[in-house]
C-alpha cells in the first residue's frame, strides 16, 4: 500500500505529514515500508524540514535532525550513483550487485545495504581472494556510507527504533510544542498553572525560554481515547445545542463529565474525569494551549507575530522578562481561534475588517488581532492579561516601581481631589497605576469610569465598597462603523458629565474627547477629581500630544493638576524591563505659551538616572500648599501627614515580606489600614483641636501587628489549594 502524505509549510519550516488512519504498518520510522516511504519522498523532494506521522489518537513528530539522518543517506546514493563507479568492473555480476546496491538499495533499505556490502568484502577477506577494482570500490562505499549519522548510531548497536525517538501529541491537540530542551541550557525556575508545569530556562546567557509541559502529553492511550470520542459525540449531538460561546465552557465540561461517568473501562476516579473534562474543556470551548499562558499571573502580555509557525509565541514575564515559548501556533490554529473570537465578539475579522479589538471577558484578556491586507505575512495577535484585582500603591512600592514617599505622595494627590493625567508608554503601567489611585478615591465619593475596553477590574472594586459606575466607550476599530451601537467617546463623556458631581476617570484620552474632558476640568463641571491615562513619555510631550494632535487650546492644560510620567528601566539582562516611575510633576498656571520654557512644568519628585534614586521637592510644591489650605491643615501638618502615610506604605510592605504574606498588599488589606488611619484621626480630631501624629503612628503599628496575626490564624485554617 502507498503511503499519502501531503506537503506543507509551517512558517519556513517544509513539513511532510503521512496519513496513517488507514495504514496496516506501525506509521513510524521504525517500520520499514514507513522508512522506504520517506526515503522515496526524499529522493521526491528538495528539501523536508520535518516528518508528522498523523494517526487516529497521536500524530508523532520526528524533527530536522531525524530527517538529517536519512537526507544525509538519500543525498549519499545520489552522488555514488553520479559516479557510476560499477563501470570500473568488469565482471558483469559483480558490476550489476555493485549498480544495484549503489543505486537502488541505498535509497531504498541503507541498513541493508551496509550490510551487504560489509557481508561481501568479509567474504572475499576470508577467502584471500584479491579482485581489485571490484574489492577497492565495496571498500570505498562501505566507508562513505560509515561517515553517515544513520550508519554510526547502527554501528554503534543502536536499531532504527533506538535511533527515532519521535515526539508524541494527542491529536487533539491541534498547535504544536517542541519538548526538546535547547542545548546550553540552564533552569531558572519551576512552577505550576493550572493543570500543567511550567519551567523557564536560561538558554547561552542570553535568552529566556519559556518551556510548557501540560497533562495532554502524558495521558495514557486509553484517556486519549476518550478525550477523541468526546470530541466525536459533541460535534455529532451536543454542540448545536450550545447558543452563547460565553456559556460553552461550562456546558462542555458537564456534558464531558456526564459522559465520562457512564464510560466503561476508563476505570478513573472523581479527580481524573475532572482532569480530564478540563483538557477537554479547554481544545472545544477553551482556548488551547494559549489558555495555559492567559492564566500564568506572571505573565503580562503574549504574542503571536506573523508568519504563522516561523517562530514561537512568546510572552512578557513579570520575573523573566520577554521569553520564547515552545508553543508554535500555525495557520490552522490561527483561523480557528480567530473564528472563535469573531462569534464571542460579534465583530467581523477579514479581508475587509483587518483589524480586530476585542475583550476576552472569561479570561480577563484583551484581544489586538492584525491580518491581511494589513500584513504582509498572515495573522498576528497581541494579548494584554488586565489584573483581576486591583493593583495598589503598595503593591507597586513592593514591585520597585516606586519608593513609599512617591506612592505617600499620590495617595495624598488622589486625596486633595487633584486632576491627574498618567503619561508612559505601552506596557510602562499606566493602567495598572490608574486602578491604583482609584482604589486611593474615598468610598463615599462617586465614580465615573469610561473605558472602550474594560481594564480596570471596577467589579471588584464594587465589591469592596466603592460607588462606580462604569461607562462604555465606542471602540477606536469601530469609530466609523455605522454598525455600531456604542456612543463615541466624546458623547459618553458629555453624557456623563449630565449625571452630577463626580469623580471621573477615563481609561485613555486618545481622541475628539480630550476637548470636551478640558473643557469640563476647566468649568469644575466634572464634579470633584479626574484621572486619566495617554500615551506620553513625559509631561511636555503629553502637552504636546493634546494641543497639537488631539487640538485642545494650549492653555487648557492648565486645568491639569498633575502629570504622572511612567517608564521603562533596563536591567543588565537585555532581556529584562523594569517599570519605573519617572517623574510626579505639577502644572502651574503663571505661562502663555509652552510650559516647558515659561517654568509651567515643576517636578515635586523625579527619578535621577545617573543616581538611581528619586528626587523630591517638596517645600516648593504649589499643589501640595494648596492641598493643606483646602483642608485647612498648616504646611508643617501636612509634611507629618505625609510622613504617615510613607510610613504605612513602608510598614505593609516591610510586613509583606518579613511575614511572607504577599496577599497583605492586595486592595482589601491596604483599604483595611487606610480604614484605621481614618478612625484614628477621626478619634482625635473629635478630641482635640491638634493632631499627636506620633501617637496615630504608634497605634496604627499595633493596629497592624494584631491584624497580621488575625490574617496568618485564618490563612493557616484554610487548606492550600493544590494545583
Amino acid at each position: 500500500m502507498e503511503c499519502v502524505y501531503n506537503m506543507s509549510l509551517f512558517g519556513d519550516k517544509r513539513i511532510a505529514c503521512f496519513n496513517c488512519l488507514g495504514c496496516m504498518n506501525q506509521g513510524s520510522l521504525g517500520d520499514a515500508e514507513c522508512q522506504r516511504a520517506v526515503l522515496r519522498l526524499l529522493r521526491e523532494k528538495l528539501r523536508v524540514d520535518e516528518l508528522h506521522f498523523r494517526k487516529r489518537d497521536y500524530t508523532e513528530f520526528y524533527d530536522d535532525v531525524d530527517v538529517r539522518k536519512f537526507s544525509e543517506v538519500v543525498s549519499l546514493g545520489k552522488d555514488l550513483s553520479s559516479e557510476r563507479l560499477w563501470e570500473k568492473v568488469e565482471d558483469s555480476s559483480r558490476r550489476r550487485f555493485l549498480k544495484n546496491v549503489v543505486s537502488q538499495d541505498i535509497l531504498q533499505d541503507p541498513i541493508k545495504a551496509y550490510e551487504m556490502v560489509s557481508a561481501v568484502l568479509k567474504q572475499y577477506e576470508r577467502m584471500g581472494s584479491k579482485h581489485g577494482a571490484y574489492l577497492k570500490t565495496l571498500a570505498y562505499v562501505k566507508n562513505r556510507l560509515e561517515r553517515t549519522q544513520l550508519i554510526m548510531g547502527y554501528r554503534n548497536g543502536l536499531d532504527v527504533v533506538d535511533m527515532f525517538k519521535p515526539l508524541k501529541q494527542p491529536s487533539f491537540m491541534t498547535s504544536h510544542l517542541r519538548l526538546a530542551v535547547p542545548d546550553n541550557s540552564r533552569l531558572l525556575d519551576i512552577y505550576g498553572v493550572l493543570d500543567s508545569e511550567v519551567r523557564v530556562y536560561d538558554v547561552d546567557g542570553v535568552e529566556r525560554l519559556y518551556f510548557l509541559n501540560p497533562p495532554e502529553l502524558f495521558l495514557s492511550p486509553e484517556e486519549v481515547e476518550a478525550v477523541i470520542r468526546l470530541k466525536e459525540s459533541m460535534v455529532r449531538d451536543k454542540v448545536i445545542e450550545v447558543i452563547q460561546p460565553m456559556e460553552a465552557r461550562e456546558y462542555f465540561k458537564g456534558i464531558a463529565l456526564e459522559l465520562l461517568k457512564n464510560s466503561e473501562g476508563l476505570g478513573l476516579d472523581s479527580a481524573g474525569m475532572e482532569r480530564l473534562a478540563e483538557i477537554f474543556t479547554r481544545y472545544t470551548a477553551g482556548y488551547g494551549m494559549l489558555e495555559l499562558l492567559f492564566n500564568d499571573e506572571h505573565i503580562y502580555d503574549v504574542f503571536i507575530d506573523s508568519p504563522a509557525g516561523t517562530t514561537p509565541v512568546y510572552v512578557d514575564h513579570n520575573i523573566f522578562g520577554i521569553c520564547d515559548t515552545n508553543l508554535f501556533l500555525g495557520e490552522d490554529d490561527l483561523e480557528r481561534i480567530s473564528s472563535k473570537f469573531r462569534s464571542i465578539g460579534g465583530r467581523p475579522f477579514d479581508e475587509a475588517n483587518p483589524v480586530m479589538d476585542m475583550e476576552l471577558k472569561d479570561m480577563g484578556i484583551r484581544v489586538a488581532g492584525i491580518r491581511e491586507p494589513a500584513t504582509f505575512d498572515g495573522i498576528a495577535y497581541s494579548f494584554r492579561k488586565r489584573r483581576e484585582k486591583p493593583w495598589t500603591l503598595p503593591k507597586f512600592v513592593d514591585e520597585g516601581m516606586m519608593s513609599p514617599r512617591a506612592a505617600a505622595i499620590l495617595s495624598m494627590l488622589v486625596g486633595g481631589q487633584r486632576s491627574i493625567l498618567i503619561t508612559g508608554a505601552r506596557g510602562s503601567g499606566k493602567t495598572s497605576l490608574l486602578s491604583a489611585l482609584i482604589a486611593e478615591i474615598r468610598q463615599n465619593d462617586r465614580i465615573l469610569l469610561l473605558e472602550d475596553t474594560p481594564e480596570i477590574p471596577s467589579r471588584h472594586l464594587r465589591d469592596l465598597g466603592w460607588r462606580i459606575e462604569h461607562l462604555r466607550n465606542q471602540p477606536v476599530i469601530s469609530r466609523h462603523s455605522k454598525d455600531s451601537f456604542e456612543l463615541s467617546p466624546e458623547k459618553n463623556l458629555r453624557a456623563a458629565l449630565r449625571l452630577g458631581e463626580s469623580v471621573l476617570v477615563l481609561g485613555e484620552v486618545r481622541g475628539p474627547e480630550a476637548r470636551a474632558l478640558f473643557e469640563a476640568m476647566r468649568v469644575g463641571a466634572a464634579g470633584n477629581a479626574v484621572l486619566g491615562t495617554i500615551h506620553g513619555s513625559s509631561p511636555y510631550d503629553t502637552w504636546d500630544r493634546i494641543t497639537n494632535d488631539l487640538n485642545v487650546p494650549a492653555t487648557s492644560f492648565k486645568a491639569v493638576d498633575v502629570v504622572v510620567s511612567l517608564g521603562y528601566r533596563e536591567n543588565r539582562e537585555l532581556s529584562r524591563r523594569d517599570r519605573y516611575l519617572r517623574s510626579i510633576t505639577e502644572v502651574r498656571r503663571g505661562w502663555e505659551c509652552n510650559p516647558r520654557t515659561e517654568g509651567g512644568f515643576f517636578d515635586v519628585m523625579c527619578f535621577d538616572d545617573v543616581s538611581g534614586d528619586e528626587v523630591f521637592n517638596l517645600e516648593d510644591s504649589e499643589v501640595l500648599l494648596d492641598i493643606a489650605v483646602r483642608k485647612r491643615m498648616p504646611r508643617g501638618e501636612c509634611v507629618e501627614n505625609l510622613c504617615l502615610h510613607e510610613m504605612m506604605v513602608r510598614k505593609l510592605v516591610e510586613a509583606s515580606r518579613n511575614q511572607d504574606i504577599a496577599e497583605l498588599l492586595e486592595v482589601q488589606h491596604v483599604l483595611n489600614s487606610r480604614k484605621e488611619y481614618i478612625r484614628l484621626m477621626n478619634e482625635q480630631s473629635s478630641s482635640r483641636s491638634d493632631i499627636d501624629y506620633k501617637r496615630i503612628c504608634r497605634e496604627w503599628r499595633m493596629w497592624l501587628i494584631q491584624y497580621i496575626d488575625e490574617l496568618k490564624n485564618q490563612t493557616h485554617n484554610i487548606k492550600p489549594k493544590i494545583q
